[in-house]
């Protein structure tokens, strides 16, 4: 945060159905999704969207060979192979087995890339986009160009100028908790 380190670690609480997380040096907690601390010293301050990849490890090794993995020896008995939370990515319930009625005729526990530009918040979802392979739009007047990348499956996202444009990937029911009024992308309108 300027010319600040902050070292951030996961709280284990949920701020509107999201993990929260916390920065060391102050103790502020910080919603990802909102991109800014919502309780402590750092309150309203924001963070910068850093790019990011929802992908398997298969297609990314197929577009960057070279990575370089973190040793499974951890000196835990962990089992990394496995995923904690395979059970619930696959359901379609929430964390509380509900969504609270929030999303009536629409898939709550959808995976959206969220877009805020100039304060306006819309939701595409990724689905949606993937059978489109390449879709446009507006978001706060900016026009907005969304491809998916073939090797990889990530999408990219560009305006106008070819600037790359930072979404958010996450769960419509936590996206819509986050952003209120949030415009939803629906093809074909």
């Amino acid at each position: 945060m300027g010319d600040r380190v902050l070292t951030f670690g996961v709280s284990g609480l949920l701020y509107k159905n999201n993990v929260l997380m916390y920065d060391k040096e102050t103790e502020s907690l910080w919603s990802q999704v909102k991109n800014e601390a919502v309780t402590g010293p750092m309150t309203g301050e924001e963070l910068q969207i850093l790019s990011s990849s929802l992908t398997s490890w298969e297609k990314w090794r197929k577009k960057r060979p070279d990575t370089m993995v973190l040793s499974l020896n951890t000196g835990y008995d962990r089992d990394y192979s496995e995923d904690p939370y395979r059970e619930y990515y696959g359901s379609r319930r929430g964390f509380l087995g509900f969504f609270r009625g929030l999303f009536a005729g629409q898939e709550g526990k959808e995976l959206v890339a969220g877009i805020t530009v100039n304060d306006k918040a819309k939701a595409y979802p990724l689905e949606e986009l993937r059978k489109m392979e390449k879709a446009t739009d507006t978001v706060g007047e900016k026009k907005l160009f969304f491809e998916f990348d073939t090797v990889t499956g990530d999408l990219e996202v560009n305006d106008a100028d070819g600037q790359s444009v930072p979404y958010i990937t996450a769960y419509w029911f936590v996206w819509k908790e986050i952003h209120p009024q949030t415009e939803r992308f629906e093809s074909g309108k």
